[in-house]
């Protein structure tokens, strides 16, 4: 799975889960305009870390903000949690790892963790030939 895939299954849960919400993808670090109103979400990071040869931990964190601080409806956390907590990426569901609702300089937002483990899917090798063992005769070394 692919951040771009991650990041389109938030944006499609969040919109079927929030319909007459505007849902947008927050662009930049910057601080969003004051008048704006709905959801914004953002990816805070993105990690792949290898534990074995062959398997890896794919970690990714996602910021959610409501950017109406003085107009927050009272159900927001428990339907953000309710939406993001199993989405489905292409038809395989993925559970969050750890949901978090927290204000941030008057702006309530919830962290949401994703993390997947894959495994590397090696090349199928050869199979082992079969080795045919024939005795042989020794010499006498004084012959």
């Amino acid at each position: 799975m692919t951040t771009n895939q991650l990041t389109t299954a938030i944006t499609h849960t969040l919109t079927q889960y929030f319909p007459n919400i505007p849902i947008n993808l927050a662009t930049g670090t910057a601080n969003p305009n004051p008048d704006s109103k709905g959801i914004t979400y953002r990816l805070l990071s993105a990690q792949l870390t290898r534990e074995r040869s062959d398997r890896f931990v794919q970690s990714h964190a996602f910021e959610i903000r409501w950017l109406e601080a003085d107009n927050i409806p009272a159900t927001l956390p428990d339907e953000l949690f309710e939406a993001l907590e199993a989405i489905n990426v292409e038809g395989t569901p993925y559970r969050a790892t750890e949901l978090r609702w927290e204000t941030e300089n008057n702006t309530p937002r919830m962290l949401v963790y994703y993390t997947m483990r894959t495994t590397k899917v090696s090349e199928s090798a050869t199979t082992m030939q079969h080795l045919e063992q024939r005795p042989t005769a020794l010499k006498a070394a004084n012959e």
